[in-house]
């Protein structure tokens, strides 16, 4: 389950019956979770997430045109090896997403390490509250949770519902349970304002597509990208600190919760404050991270669908 960037394409082409379906099966992989240890559920998803790298489809599509873009040294044998553990990854995550549901606050911490919280405590120190930058990679969901129990006042979210209404609703059940806020579609500003006066913290990802002039264009993977500009016009408004944030997943039920060195609107020269520019930092920072760990970001979301339809 997700939290998305409000500048995600939606679709629109859902029936009642797929939302049924989907809870249903759903509810049948809950009880799956409360049946197996997280080892046990990383081997199912194993089998699964193979399973899913042989079929040919538009997903399958993507994923190759969007790593042949990204990784040009890679042979085809690395590439189509790094496909699948993608695959892996998002499987063994979509059950252990579910096995989060089962957890108490404490269980959840206990199996989370922290490194540089230390760096969220100075920037709160700022009176300005605080942006959390993240993407689709590793377990964000995990990172959300976690900042949320962390934070006084808990953890803000920017985003959109899923497109499954009964999905959305465990969703929101699940983070509100630990402390966490997800803004409306209506009057985000004032909200993000609100939120950051009382020593807040938002989070916000912009790693996935924006339609065409709806956001800004910016290198990713050295191709242009549009990527949404909503963190750079947020932070410029309010000089709120952006700490860069990742959870990676280690070992089955165990993760690993990173806070990088801020970006901070005061150290910054008067021109990398645009748009433009500090949406270029941001995606540099992104783009550093999934090369560390490029098996756990999402290469499946058609991120340059302009230059994958060019390419024919």
């Amino acid at each position: 389950m997700a939290v998305v960037a409000r500048d995600q394409i939606v679709s629109k082409n859902r029936s009642a019956l797929r939302n049924h379906v989907e809870f249903a099966a759903f509810r049948m992989a809950r009880g799956l979770t409360g049946q197996l240890s997280p080892v046990g559920l990383a081997k199912i998803g194993d089998v699964v997430g193979n399973f899913l790298a042989t079929i040919p489809g538009r997903r399958r599509q993507i994923i190759d045109f969007n790593l042949r873009l990204a990784f040009p040294d890679m042979t085809d044998e690395e590439r189509r090896a790094l496909a699948r553990a993608v695959t892996r990854h998002f499987a063994r995550s979509a059950l252990d997403a579910i096995r989060l549901q089962r957890l108490r606050p404490e269980e959840l911490v206990a199996a989370v390490d922290v490194e540089g919280w230390e760096i969220v405590e100075r920037v709160l120190s700022y009176d300005r509250g605080v942006f959390f930058l993240t993407a689709h990679i590793g377990s964000w969901e995990v990172a959300a949770l976690v900042i949320g129990l962390k934070m006084e006042v808990g953890l803000s979210v920017v985003n959109r519902p899923l497109d499954n209404p009964f999905l959305e609703a465990e969703l929101d059940r699940l983070r509100r349970a630990f402390g966490n806020h997800v803004f409306g579609k209506h009057k985000i500003v004032r909200e993000v304002l609100a939120q950051l006066k009382k020593g807040g913290g938002v989070g916000i990802l912009i790693d996935q597509r924006v339609r065409e002039n709806q956001g800004v264009e910016v290198p990713f993977f050295g191709h242009a990208a549009w990527t949404p500009g909503v963190l750079a016009r947020l932070a410029r408004k309010t000089g709120a600190p952006v700490v860069p944030t990742f959870a990676f997943c280690d070992t089955p039920g165990h993760y690993r919760l990173r806070f990088d060195e801020p970006v901070v609107m005061d150290d910054l020269p008067a021109c990398e404050l645009e748009v433009v520019p500090l949406t270029t930092r941001y995606m540099a920072i992104l783009e550093a991270v999934i090369r560390e760990s490029p098996d756990q970001w999402l290469w499946y979301h058609d991120r340059w669908k302009q230059l994958r339809l060019a390419a024919g």
